[in-house]
């Protein structure tokens, strides 16, 4: 048991990277990483107004300094350093080709959905009439486009030049004529011309109806695809080798280290990846100029997100997948996690913030260094010995017992837990407290009776209602004479009436409850509860 215990704190020594998700999100409105994206967004702007070649150079080599800021906060992050503004987050000097193998990754990923869309899609419109239909639908409504768009040309050159060319009557003869021959052989036509656009004409890959045509299956296989997608991240960042990335062996061997961790972080992968997406085609139809900075400001911003995401389940699971790292889970929790570690712009300054102030603390930290967790319970509990009940010090005492690994010990000082937070007026911890202990022993019960009336107070508030009223019953038989016997009373009629629909009971609860304490200061609003009450039931009745 002990040993159970101990691994499932060893596990809990990090949060799970799911559960920081706000963090990853606000990280890149730190300093450097803020300065970054403004400034990826200026040079966005100058190259949008670039001409020819210049102009995709320019932005090429910002789409690589972005890649290349991105892989620097996954390393960093992997390493479990967590300063949004370190000056590790350089971007010159040496030779960098991570980034061009990162897009070529997403290039071949591309290429080959295209790929594999374009035969799906010939696959399916070749035996689906229903796709074949939509498919000349649209084919239709095309060829009506274009032609109105000739016939808006043709009368702007009419207004302007004054000549019909529409009013010569050997062209218009020839016209009608055609339109005779057209309709006398419309119907023998229409096979070979439906036949003939169903081979030759496919929506684009950038049209809405290529995707809505794609099979079931096709998307089957692009997810199962795109699985590959933060392996290859993670190969071309840790290790920068293109084949390696391509293996899916290594992701398997993710998988394998980090359970359903790794799908939880791709699925995260395909969010991102998907808005970004989204938002981009959003911004279609905005000019050249505006539409390229904002592209790349929200691209940046999204793979940051992205790649500290990456790089942070990487150091949750270093353990596991046998990377070296900058900042052991011990260093981590004394720095005060992955936010403090941000705010403070390093681990060591981190450290020096969360390091106590208090002598007794400070005691205790050093033995816990060394591994005597005995030694700091005995400390807290010499601190203690003039304060039996301080809320703050069994508080403590009790993650220095659950640290143990004792569950006897951590149950037989639960009493003790209970009525120290009872008697620091903090309802919620009463009911939080005895709840722990309930996760160790289903059986335990509060034998304090000044507890009772908080933790019913928490459970009612939280909707607890079986708790409240396990808490409440036979309070007047378990605690004779206690001074909350006619406030529990209330609180157990309005329970039996509010949550149980049981107001019959609350009648008669209130009505003893009056009789046994009628000066108890709860008396006054219990009366006016039971008048409601009362009538309620009599227009029930009469009802």
């Amino acid at each position: 048991m002990a040993e159970q215990v101990d691994i499932q704190y060893k596990q809990a020594s990090i949060t799970p990277f799911w559960k920081k998700l706000p963090f990853f999100f606000l990280f890149p409105f730190r300093l450097g990483p803020l300065a970054f994206i403004l400034g990826i967004t200026v040079a966005s702007a100058f190259a949008s107004l670039a001409l020819g070649g210049m102009g995709m150079v320019i932005k090429g080599t910002l789409v690589y300094l972005g890649l290349r800021f991105g892989i620097n906060v996954l390393e960093l992050f992997s390493q479990g350093r967590f300063e949004g503004h370190s000056m590790e987050h350089s971007l010159w000097g040496g030779s960098e080709r991570r980034p061009a193998k990162l897009g070529l990754i997403v290039a071949l990923f591309v290429a080959l959905c295209i790929l594999l869309g374009n035969v799906a899609l010939n696959a399916r419109i070749a035996s689906n009439p229903a796709a074949q239909e939509q498919l000349l639908a649209q084919y239709k409504q095309e060829q009506a486009l274009e032609k109105g768009l000739a016939d808006a040309e043709a009368a702007a050159f009419e207004q302007r030049t004054g000549i019909d060319i529409s009013d010569d009557d050997g062209v218009q003869g020839a016209e009608e004529d055609a339109e005779q021959d057209l309709a006398a052989a419309q119907a023998s036509e229409a096979a070979s011309e439906r036949a003939e656009i169903l081979a030759q004409y496919r929506p684009k890959v950038t049209e809405p109806l290529w995707y809505k045509l794609q099979p079931v299956w096709y998307w089957l296989v692009v997810l199962a695809l795109s699985l590959l997608l933060p392996s290859a991240f993670i190969e071309i960042a840790l290790e920068d080798k293109f084949f390696r990335a391509l293996n899916p062996v290594h992701m398997f061997r993710f998988i394998g280290s980090m359970g359903s961790a790794y799908f939880a972080m791709w699925s995260l992968f395909l969010v991102i990846g998907g808005a970004r997406q989204f938002a981009m085609r959003s911004g279609a139809s905005l000019p050249q100029a505006v539409r390229f900075p904002l592209e790349m400001a929200l691209a940046t911003y999204l793979g940051l997100v992205l790649f500290a995401m990456i790089g942070y389940t990487l150091y949750q699971y270093h353990q596991e997948l046998d990377l070296d790292v900058s900042v052991d889970f011990d260093r981590h929790r004394k720095a005060g996690g992955a936010e403090a570690i941000a705010k403070a712009g390093s681990v060591m300054a981190a450290v020096r913030t969360s390091e106590p102030t208090d002598p007794l603390e400070r005691k205790v930290q050093a033995l816990l260094a060394d591994g005597n967790v005995e030694g700091a319970i005995t400390e807290i509990k010499d601190e203690m010995r003039y304060d039996r009940f301080n809320p703050d010090l069994n508080t403590r005492l009790h993650g220095l017992y659950v640290k143990l690994a004792d569950p006897a010990k951590t149950l037989a000082h639960g009493q003790q837990w209970i009525s120290a937070l009872a008697r620091g007026k903090d309802d919620q911890q009463v009911l939080a407290a005895m709840l722990d202990m309930q996760a160790i022993d289903p059986a335990f019960a509060i034998e304090d009776g000044d507890a009772i009336l908080p933790a019913t107070r928490a459970a009612l508030l939280r909707r607890e209602s079986a708790v409240a009223m396990k808490l409440v019953r036979s309070f007047d038989k378990r605690y004779p004479g206690h001074k909350d016997t006619a406030e529990v009373f209330f609180l157990a009629a309005k329970l039996a009436s509010e949550h149980f629909r049981q107001h019959g009971q609350a009648v008669q609860i209130l009505r003893m409850l009056l009789a046994k304490f009628p000066d108890a200061p709860v008396s006054t609003e219990a009366r006016t509860y039971l008048t409601v009450l009362e009538a309620t039931i009599a227009q029930m009745s009469a009802a």
